[in-house]
């Protein structure tokens, strides 16, 4: 490819006029015209000024083939991103199926301290689970702080068409999980089964519908490549770390599950309580849901 079809292929991929790419070059648009038409040639200082606008190299935007060049993902960056993605829904599944394997123990009348130790199992495999998959993309994006856009326009269209219909279904199962836990209390209680096995199913779908809408959305992210950069820069690991040191959201996730497990021993120990016990731990993951949510509308506010 020439440099006038490089110029026009990274502008078209930007997704601007030249009447945009003109004003951020500050040049007419007749220059950007000309450029892409071979007619004439940009100064250095205009080539070396696109070159910082559509992360390429000099070499590339003079000799190079733009259009290969953009579609090869070197980083293998999707491959991390999928396996990113699998793993923190993977964490979040387990957290559900945790407590829908306590409430279902419990409605099959095994005793609550074992049921409590089954959830536990679930939730400490959940936090080693996202707990690894964070540590692996921090040393991801330390090893690859930029990346090339390599997405074609078909590729993100079909994504953000995957994910109307992943976010569609997700919050249809939320729905259906609400309808079923109202229309449980209209159903009969089987024999030696406790009602707390509707509510689990219950669990299970909500489960569902959260990590489906989990998965979807960060696929989504995935194709922002430009947001990937500038998340990534010093300026944004800075101001990053910076809110992670401020941020009350794991000493108060911390502190809730401390008294959860305090008040299911009391109880259990100290008055022999351990059926109304275990409501604790429910709560607690409850309270780091709300505890999230507000913290992370706080952290938004003070940007």
């Amino acid at each position: 490819m020439s440099l006038g079809e490089n110029i026009q292929f990274y502008r078209n991929k930007a997704g601007i006029t030249q009447e945009q790419f003109a004003e951020r070059l500050d040049v007419s648009r007749q220059s950007v015209s000309k450029w892409e038409s071979n007619t004439t040639y940009p100064e250095m200082d205009k080539l070396l000024q696109m070159c910082g606008m559509f992360s390429c190299s000099l070499d590339t935007l003079l000799r190079g083939d733009a259009e290969s060049v953009s579609f090869e993902d070197t980083g293998k960056y999707d491959q991390h991103m999928n396996g990113f993605a699998r793993a923190i829904t993977v964490g979040i599944a387990l957290l559900f199926l945790g407590v829908a394997v306590l409430l279902m123990l419990l409605g099959f009348e095994v005793s609550v301290p074992l049921s409590v130790v089954a959830m536990l199992a679930f939730v400490v495999s959940a936090i080693m689970t996202m707990t690894y998959a964070g540590l692996g993309h921090d040393a991801y994006m330390r090893k690859h702080p930029q990346v090339k856009p390599f997405y074609s326009g078909e590729d993100i269209e079909a994504a953000d068409r995957k994910f109307r219909l992943q976010i569609t279904l997700g919050i249809g199962l939320l729905f259906l999980g609400v309808l079923w836990l109202v229309g449980s209390f209209a159903l009969p209680i089987p024999v030696d089964i406790g009602r707390q096995v509707y509510v689990a199913i219950a669990i299970l779908i909500f489960g569902i519908a959260v990590a489906i809408m989990s998965y979807s959305g960060m696929q989504k992210d995935k194709y922002d490549i430009d947001k990937y950069n500038q998340s990534n820069t010093p300026e944004a690991r800075q101001a990053e770390k910076e809110n992670d040191e401020n941020s009350p959201v794991g000493k108060w996730c911390g502190a809730v599950f401390m008294i959860a497990i305090a008040v299911f021993l009391v109880l259990g120990l100290g008055w022999q309580m351990w059926h109304p016990g275990w409501i604790a731990f429910p709560a607690a993951i409850f309270l780091c849901a709300v505890g999230a949510i507000v913290g992370g509308k706080q952290g938004k506010k003070a940007d």
